[in-house]
């Protein structure tokens, strides 16, 4: 609320006049803590500050980890489709090739050498009818 005698001194534009006297204790006092509020304001303004800069890096790191994420798991998805759709092929393969590897032992075992691996019309190997009475073999003149 504003005085009598401030409102005289604005319509008159005179300055007030201020009483030299000493200050206070209580006045140097609150003098001291305004000081001390200042710097405390400072420093949790700083950190504040700080704060919101490791904030936004840590919020930006996650964005970048979500992402790595999500591009593994990608490439796991793509990944395994692409073995489910190899993997008959293979199992197939490992078949023929398991067929071949038996036409060549049962050839050098019971053409070559006498029928090593044949006891009674069975495959010692394997324990099946002997396969060499399928397979035609070509002896070169």
């Amino acid at each position: 609320m504003v005085t009598q005698e401030a409102r005289v001194h604005v319509l008159k534009r005179q300055p007030l006049k201020l009483v030299a006297t000493p200050p206070s204790d209580v006045a140097c006092e609150h003098a001291a803590l305004v000081r001390m509020l200042a710097g405390a304001q400072a420093r949790v303004s700083g950190l504040v500050v700080d704060y919101q800069q490791q904030i936004h890096a840590l919020q930006a790191q996650v964005i970048r980890l979500r992402a790595r994420v999500i591009l593994r798991d990608t490439m796991l998805a793509w990944l395994r489709e692409t073995l489910v759709q190899l993997e008959p092929t293979v199992t197939e393969d490992l078949a023929a090739h398991h067929a071949a590897a038996d036409r060549v032992i049962c050839q050098t075992g019971c053409v070559s050498h006498g029928g090593y691996w044949r006891e009674d019309d069975l495959c010692r190997r394997t324990g099946k009818s002997c396969s060499m009475e399928e397979i035609k073999i070509e002896i070169p003149r």
